[in-house]
C-alpha cells in the first residue's frame, strides 16, 4: 500500500463534510431540516463552507416541493446558488405536468428558472434542464389558453436538443414530440402533429403518453374505434421491425451462465441453475445510473406479459450496500426482483462491461443474447428486450 503525507493541516478532517455525510442518511424532509438547523448554530456557513451548505439546503427545498410545501421551498431555494438538483426539480414539475396538478406552482417555477438558467444565475450542468423547462413552461402557457406563447416556446426548445437525443434521461425524446404535438393541434396544425406522432411510433420513439396523445388527436378527425386501430398498426409494425433486426444477434453456440451464487434483495440465495426450464433476463445497474433505471418501465411490462409463463427477469445491482438499494425500491416503488451483486462477481463472471447491460439466458442456462445501453424510450427497450425474449423462446421450443 502506497500511503502519500501531506502534513498534519492536510489530513485534518472536514468536520462539515462527515456531517454531509451522516445528512444523506437522513429520510424524512423535516429530520433534514433539524439536522440543518442544529447544524448551522454549531458551525457557521461561510464562503469557505458555502459549497457543502448549498448542497444541503438545495437537498432540503427539493424534498419539501416534492412534499408539496411551495412556501418551505421557496425558503430554502433562495438562499441556494448552485446546490439544488435542476434533474430532481424537473422530474417534479414534470411528474404534477402529466398529472394536471399544482399548474401554477409548475408555470412560476419553470419560468423563473428558465429566466435564472439563461441570466447565469442557476448552472445547467446537464444541459437539459433549459430545454425541459421550456417544454413544460410551453405545455402549461397552452393548457392555459396562450397558444401562441406555447407555440413560441416549443419551437425554441426544438432547437435547444442537446441530450434530448441522447438515451440517457427517460422517454425524454417521447415525451418532447408529445407536447409538441399537443401544442401544434392546439395552434390548429392537426396533420403536421398526427404525422409527427406516427413517425415516432413506426421508430419506437414512443411511449403509453405519445401513444395517448396520438389516439386522442387521431379521434377527433377519424372517431375513437379508428384511432385505436390505427396506433395500434403503428406498434404493431414497430415491434416487427426490431424483432426482424434482432434474429440474427441469436447466439446458436452461447456460453454457460456463471454458476456463481449470490443473493436476493430479500436475502434469499440465487443461482442460474435454480431457474433451469425457464427464460431468464439479468440485467445489471446501480440507483446511481439514471439511464439504468429508466430501463425499469419497459422491464415492468415483460414482466406483466410473461407473468403465466416459464420466465424470470432479475435487476442485478452492483457495487451497493443492501440499505442504498433497499432505500431506492422502497422510494421509487419499485416491483422488480432484485439482485445484489456488491462485490460484482457474478458482473464480472458473466462478462458485462457496463450498466445497463442485459442478458438473455435459455431454459438450459446458455447465455443467448445480450443488450447495452437504454434504448431512449420506453416502448424500444420493451419492443427489443420482447423480441430477444421471443427469439430465444423460439429456439428453445425448436430444440425439444
Amino acid at each position: 500500500m502506497l500511503i502519500i503525507s501531506y502534513g498534519a493541516k492536510a489530513q485534518q478532517p472536514n468536520p462539515l463534510a462527515e456531517k454531509y455525510e451522516e445528512f444523506t442518511l437522513i429520510g424524512k424532509v423535516q429530520d433534514q431540516e433539524k439536522f440543518y438547523k442544529d447544524l448551522i448554530k454549531k458551525i457557521p456557513e461561510t464562503e469557505k463552507n458555502r459549497k457543502i451548505y448549498d448542497r444541503i439546503k438545495g437537498v432540503i427545498a427539493i424534498n419539501w416541493l416534492h412534499d408539496e410545501n411551495l412556501e418551505k421551498f421557496k425558503h430554502y431555494d433562495k438562499s441556494v446558488k448552485d446546490g439544488l438538483s435542476l434533474f430532481e426539480l424537473t422530474n417534479i414539475l414534470e411528474k404534477w405536468l402529466d398529472e394536471q396538478k399544482h399548474l401554477e406552482w409548475v408555470d412560476v417555477i419553470s419560468k423563473q428558472y428558465i429566466k435564472d438558467i439563461e441570466n447565469g444565475l442557476r448552472k445547467d450542468d446537464f444541459e437539459h434542464a433549459h430545454e425541459l423547462l421550456l417544454e413544460i413552461s410551453a405545455t402549461v402557457d397552452c393548457i392555459n389558453g396562450d397558444k401562441s406563447s406555447a407555440l413560441a416556446k416549443i419551437n425554441e426548445a426544438l432547437k435547444d436538443a442537446k441530450m434530448r437525443n441522447m438515451n440517457y434521461f427517460k422517454d425524454s425524446k417521447p415525451n418532447f414530440i408529445s407536447r409538441y404535438a399537443f401544442i401544434l393541434d392546439a395552434n390548429g396544425q392537426t396533420q403536421k402533429a398526427i404525422d409527427t406522432l406516427t413517425v415516432s411510433v413506426k421508430e419506437a420513439e414512443s411511449n403509453p403518453k405519445l401513444l395517448s396523445t396520438l389516439k386522442t388527436i387521431c379521434a377527433k378527425i377519424n372517431g375513437e374505434d379508428n384511432a385505436t386501430k390505427y396506433v395500434t398498426s403503428l406498434q404493431d409494425e414497430a415491434y416487427q421491425h426490431y424483432y426482424k433486426a434482432l434474429e440474427s444477434k441469436w447466439d446458436p453456440i452461447g456460453k454457460p451462465a456463471p454458476t456463481i451464487a449470490i443473493t436476493k434483495l430479500n436475502g434469499q440465495e440465487f443461482k442460474v441453475s435454480d431457474y433451469k426450464g425457464k427464460i431468464m433476463v439479468v440485467d445489471f445497474w446501480s440507483t446511481t445510473c439514471t439511464p439504468c433505471k429508466a430501463c425499469f418501465p419497459a422491464f415492468e411490462r415483460i414482466v406483466a406479459d410473461y407473468k403465466n409463463e416459464p420466465f424470470q427477469l432479475f435487476v442485478a445491482g452492483i457495487a451497493e450496500d443492501k440499505e442504498t438499494q433497499q432505500k431506492y425500491v422502497d422510494k421509487s416503488k419499485l416491483t422488480l426482483d432484485v439482485l445484489r451483486d456488491p462485490d460484482m462477481e457474478f458482473y464480472k463472471a458473466i462478462g458485462a462491461k457496463g450498466t445497463p447491460h442485459k442478458f438473455i439466458i435459455d431454459p438450459k442456462g446458455i447465455i443467448r443474447m445480450e443488450g447495452i445501453g437504454y434504448a431512449g424510450s420506453t416502448d424500444r427497450e420493451y419492443y427489443e428486450l420482447k423480441a430477444m425474449v421471443e427469439i430465444t423462446k423460439k429456439h428453445a421450443a425448436d430444440n425439444n
